[in-house]
Protein backbone atom coordinates (compact mmCIF):
# COMPACT_ATOMS: atom_id res chain seq x y z
CA UNK A 1 0.00 0.00 0.00
CA UNK A 2 1.75 3.33 -1.06
CA UNK A 3 0.40 6.97 0.14
CA UNK A 4 0.87 10.03 -1.94
CA UNK A 5 -0.19 13.55 -0.55
CA UNK A 6 -3.10 12.22 1.04
CA UNK A 7 -4.17 9.30 -1.05
CA UNK A 8 -4.14 5.77 -0.43
CA UNK A 9 -2.96 3.76 -3.58
CA UNK A 10 -3.33 -0.20 -3.60
CA UNK A 11 -2.23 -2.56 -6.08
CA UNK A 12 -4.15 -4.89 -6.86
CA UNK A 13 -4.07 -7.76 -9.54
CA UNK A 14 -1.66 -5.41 -11.64
CA UNK A 15 -3.84 -1.78 -11.75
CA UNK A 16 -3.01 0.40 -9.41
CA UNK A 17 -6.07 1.92 -7.42
CA UNK A 18 -6.58 4.54 -4.90
CA UNK A 19 -9.09 4.27 -2.05
CA UNK A 20 -11.88 6.61 -2.19
CA UNK A 21 -13.49 5.83 1.15
CA UNK A 22 -13.96 2.89 3.54
CA UNK A 23 -17.21 2.12 5.13
CA UNK A 24 -17.64 -1.06 8.28
CA UNK A 25 -19.91 -3.56 6.16
CA UNK A 26 -22.77 -2.71 8.86
CA UNK A 27 -23.40 0.58 7.46
CA UNK A 28 -24.57 -0.50 3.68
CA UNK A 29 -27.63 -2.79 3.42
CA UNK A 30 -27.32 -5.61 1.97
CA UNK A 31 -27.76 -5.89 -1.85
CA UNK A 32 -26.80 -2.07 -2.05
CA UNK A 33 -23.24 -2.51 -2.51
CA UNK A 34 -23.03 -2.09 -6.04
CA UNK A 35 -25.55 0.95 -6.19
CA UNK A 36 -23.31 2.69 -4.07
CA UNK A 37 -20.10 1.79 -6.58
CA UNK A 38 -21.95 3.12 -9.04
CA UNK A 39 -22.90 6.52 -7.20
CA UNK A 40 -19.54 7.06 -6.09
CA UNK A 41 -18.24 5.90 -9.93
CA UNK A 42 -15.75 3.17 -8.43
CA UNK A 43 -14.02 0.84 -10.19
CA UNK A 44 -13.81 -1.89 -7.43
CA UNK A 45 -15.29 -2.72 -3.93
CA UNK A 46 -12.60 -5.26 -1.69
CA UNK A 47 -13.69 -6.78 1.65
CA UNK A 48 -11.14 -6.76 4.33
CA UNK A 49 -11.97 -8.83 7.17
CA UNK A 50 -11.30 -8.60 10.21
CA UNK A 51 -11.57 -10.30 13.23
CA UNK A 52 -14.45 -8.93 14.35
CA UNK A 53 -15.59 -6.65 11.27
CA UNK A 54 -15.80 -6.50 8.13
CA UNK A 55 -14.51 -3.22 6.15
CA UNK A 56 -15.43 -2.46 2.47
CA UNK A 57 -13.05 -0.58 0.66
CA UNK A 58 -14.10 1.50 -2.43
CA UNK A 59 -11.34 2.04 -4.84
CA UNK A 60 -11.13 3.95 -8.33
CA UNK A 61 -8.41 2.42 -10.40
CA UNK A 62 -5.70 5.06 -11.80
CA UNK A 63 -5.64 4.74 -15.43
CA UNK A 64 -2.08 4.22 -17.36
CA UNK A 65 -0.05 7.41 -17.18
CA UNK A 66 1.41 9.02 -20.33
CA UNK A 67 4.31 11.50 -19.81
CA UNK A 68 4.39 14.55 -22.20
CA UNK A 69 7.52 16.08 -21.86
CA UNK A 70 7.64 20.05 -22.86
CA UNK A 71 9.36 21.34 -25.37
CA UNK A 72 12.23 23.68 -24.22
CA UNK A 73 11.50 27.41 -24.14
CA UNK A 74 13.95 29.44 -25.89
Amino acid sequence: MLTLKGLEMINYQDKLYYVYRRFSKNLIKEGFVNDVKELWHCDVVLKKKNEDDETLIFLVEIPDAVIIEESEKN
